[in-house]
């Protein structure tokens, strides 16, 4: 790589950045402006959960292919079990807290059993979340995952988080801003149904989610720049 395009890298490195902010940024306008609840904003934040999960998988298969790792396929279809239960329960849990009402059936009516009632149960706060709040809830999902796409595109392609990884590397990762988030979100749920919906919380609920993910996002960038004056010496 030249230098005017590791240069070029680093300065295309605050897009992503600035997606992080803006999909944050419209549900507090949402709020402010076009009567978003705090409902609506935990589901939202809920679902982005699931997105995080389906770029995690995108790392790892592409790490694995990048590498040649065919065990790479095992270990996304792990992460997608244990990662996929993980926010099934917590969307269930999440669900009950905010008091609404029972989980419909709906057009996923059948019995499962085991692992895949759980994920039947996931499934169904997910299709309700949407049925809830289409179509607003539409534009919400799709910044958080355009601001998802761009990070991994430029952080995990671009500038090269792709040539530092396994597969195995991304079995963990996730976890560590999921569980400070769905902690937020369990609190948030708490105190929505104590308090309601005032703006105040709006604004605490989601000034902390982008607080917590702009130090994750900075430290992500250190190590990054760790590695290459590693690897440059």
């Amino acid at each position: 790589m030249t230098d005017t395009a590791a240069k070029n890298f680093n300065i295309s490195n605050k897009l992503s950045l600035l997606a992080l902010i803006g999909a944050n940024l419209i549900p507090l306008i949402g709020a402010l402006f076009f009567d978003w609840n705090a409902i609506l904003i935990l589901a939202l934040f809920w679902i982005e959960n699931l997105i995080i999960g389906l770029f995690n998988i995108a790392k790892m298969a592409t790490a694995g292919v990048y590498k040649k790792e065919l065990k790479a396929i095992f270990l996304c279809g792990f992460f997608f079990l244990h990662y996929g239960m993980f926010c099934a329960v917590h969307g269930t849990i999440l669900w009950e807290i905010l008091g609404l009402e029972k989980l419909p059936n709906g057009p996923l009516n059948v019995e499962w059993f085991g692992i895949g009632e759980i994920f039947r149960e996931g499934a169904v706060v997910f299709l309700s979340f949407v049925e809830m709040f289409k179509p607003q809830i539409w534009l919400g999902i799709a910044a958080l995952f355009a601001s998802h796409c761009i990070d991994f595109l430029e952080n995990f392609i671009l500038n090269q988080e792709l040539k530092q990884s396994e597969a195995k590397d991304f079995m963990a990762k996730p976890y560590a801003q999921i569980f400070i988030l769905h902690g937020g979100l369990i609190v948030g749920a708490g105190a929505v149904e104590k308090f309601g919906s005032p703006i105040w919380l709006l604004i605490v609920i989601i000034g902390f989610k982008l607080g917590v993910e702009f130090f994750l996002y900075k430290r992500k960038l250190r190590k990054q720049e760790r590695h290459k004056k590693l690897k440059a010496l």
